[in-house]
């Protein structure tokens, strides 16, 4: 995949910038002209009086840059001058009166790029100065959307030269700056400066400077992602959660999402698909999470499993503590550690066959040279060898082929493919995926693999797809169920914590599952007949009724079933999640918490 490209200038912005450019090259050279034409004419002028000591070369040079504030003590009640002299006396003041102009249009233009972000409304905050938050602004921007961005470095002229891109010069934890980018009125605020804490700090102040606001969706880059867990089961915990949406991100899970739907993996009935995850770059843990998630869903056999063997100096510790703490990675892949280089391992020839390399090394320049030069890895893998890149991203289009244009690199016959995680991470639509979406589509999926596992066919029912071809009502509907698990596990006692490995008993009492499956069933009766459901005896989506819109007292054995093994799931879809279930107290079993 190529990088996201430097946001370029348009046609008018371009032909904007090269006539300013020019003109001050003009007034430039009209300058340099009045001060040489200048001396020399003064230096004539001067040659007709009596005192030699008034042509020094300083009293002359003195006396020439006098010219460019309209005036010069050796011209006073003078009426003939040489023609060279004639023309400094108006060049030089000309080149003052443009300097002045100048300088009086930018600083009115920056005075006036502060009011239109103050005065901003319905635009996008984006904060930080670090590559994501650039590469982030330049999209938005893209997509047509009014950004200002706020940084405490300047800002590039280029940058606010595009009319819906502002700038505000501060530090984005401090909320007079965000009031100057017009927070109170914005949409959607990113917070990704260099570090979590910072990001956490920006968040936390934009929420207080739009705190009568109740449509404001604040995002927070956390760079570490056991902490953006800690974050997200923290805010999952709020069991009435605020009017603002507020979420927390990292960069690598984002990307890793990009790279699998680029790179889908094959399935073959007949044989075990097997993959090579080389590197010591956290997004290559990331990686092996996602794979066995995503192999879930597209394997042919319900216990079929992809071989992965993955590279590091550390890898066993590392997919140790990822299996303990993510149980899916040993359901859906046969993980096997080496520890040792990737060169060794293929000097000795104890490596397979892999039908797709990833090489994930947090120096860009050991995982390109890797795959650009070590042939017996070519020879190994059958399909694309895939390298994770960020510091040498830009040179992504040296491998890639433009129109019928010939690449300047050898890709290897197109096999090499350099991913940038910031130019794929950086899309605002994933960003938006917060955790309620993860967890509506983690239901999903779940309640895909259940169907599959009794024999029904994929895509048989409007509800039997992919999460991608899925409706957006039964989106939706997902969404919401995500969204009131907090609110349930609050009603008995229970709180959200990362998965840490420690052995997971974790059960709901008979009691809590019948006091959270009716609040299950309430939840979303409530939901339907808001989306214009109404009761029938028959399930008729056209006709948007259903039997199961009563209340818990009148529903069926089957409707309560259902809400049931929605509260059995709860545990199941946090632990996919990388999440687990705790009782806030020993005998929080005994205690049962009333929503309201």
């Amino acid at each position: 995949m190529a990088t996201f490209p430097r946001t370029p200038l348009s046609f008018r912005d371009e032909q904007s910038q090269t006539a300013v450019t020019a003109t001050r090259a003009v007034f430039a050279l009209i300058g340099v002209l009045a001060l040489v034409l200048g001396f020399f004419g003064l230096d004539q002028y001067l040659a007709r009086g009596d005192d030699p000591a008034a042509r020094d070369p300083l009293n002359l040079m003195y006396g020439t840059l006098q010219l460019f504030v309209l005036g010069a003590d050796p011209l006073e009640g003078g009426t003939d001058f040489p023609p060279a002299l004639q023309i400094a006396r108006f060049a030089a003041p000309i080149v003052t009166l443009y300097a002045v102009v100048e300088a009086a249009r930018l600083l009115l233009s920056s005075e006036l790029r502060r009011l239109r972000a103050r005065r901003s409304s319905g635009h996008v905050v984006v904060c930080g100065d670090t590559s994501v938050a650039r590469t982030l602004a330049h999209r938005l921007h893209l997509s047509g959307r009014r950004v200002v961005v706020v940084r405490t470095q300047p800002i590039g002229p280029l940058e606010l030269r595009r009319r819906s891109l502002l700038g505000v010069q501060g530090d984005g934890r401090d909320p007079d700056v965000l009031r100057g980018a017009g927070v109170a009125r914005a949409a959607v605020l990113y917070a990704c400066a260099d570090t979590s804490a910072a990001n956490l700090a920006i968040a936390a102040a934009a929420a207080r400077v739009a705190s009568s606001r109740s449509d404001i969706a604040l995002y927070a880059q956390i760079h570490e992602p056991e902490w953006a867990l800690t974050l997200q089961a923290r805010r999952l915990g709020v069991p009435h959660t605020p009017g603002q949406r507020l979420d927390f991100f990292h960069l690598d899970q984002l990307a890793v999402h990009v790279l699998l739907d680029q790179q889908p993996l094959p399935v073959r009935p007949d044989e075990v698909t097997r993959l090579l995850v080389a590197g010591d770059s956290s997004l290559a843990q990331v990686l092996l999470l996602e794979i066995a998630r995503h192999w879930r869903l597209r394997r042919s056999e319900p216990h079929q499993r992809v071989d992965v063997d993955i590279v590091a100096t550390d890898a066993a510790r590392n997919l140790g503590e990822l299996t303990h703490r993510h149980e899916v990675i040993l359901d859906g892949c046969r993980p096997v550690p080496y520890e040792s280089s990737l060169h060794e391992l293929l000097e000795e020839g104890d490596l397979g066959r892999y039908d797709r390399a990833f090489l994930c090394f947090s120096d860009d320049r050991e995982g390109l040279e890797l795959a650009l030069r070590e042939h017996r890895l070519w020879r190994r893998v059958s399909g694309d060898i895939v390298v994770v890149v960020d510091a040498l991203a830009s040179i992504t289009e040296a491998f890639s082929r433009h129109h019928r244009e010939q690449p300047l690199l050898d890709p290897i016959d197109g096999r090499v493919k350099l991913f940038s995680a910031v130019a794929a991470g950086c899309d605002p639509a994933l960003i938006a995926d917060d955790l309620s979406e993860r967890l509506g589509r983690l239901i999903h999926e779940r309640f895909v693999e259940g169907c599959l596992r009794r024999g029904e066919k994929l895509g048989s029912t409007p509800a039997l797809r992919p999460w991608v071809d899925l409706d957006e009502e039964l989106r939706r509907s997902n969404r919401r169920q995500a969204d009131d698990i907090g609110v349930k596990l609050h009603m008995v006692g229970c709180a959200v914590v990362p998965a840490d490995g420690s052995a997971d008993d974790f059960r709901f009492a008979p009691d809590e599952v019948e006091l959270l499956a009716q609040r299950e069933q309430e939840r979303w009766a409530r939901a339907a007949r808001a989306d214009g459901w109404v009761h029938g005896p028959e399930r008729d989506r056209a006709r948007r009724r259903s039997p199961d819109l009563v209340d818990w007292q009148d529903l069926g054995p089957e409707g309560r079933a259902k809400c049931r093994s929605a509260v059995l799931e709860i545990p199941h879809i946090l632990a996919d999640a990388g999440f687990r279930v705790v009782r806030l107290t020993e005998t929080g079993a005994d205690r049962v918490f009333d929503p309201a």
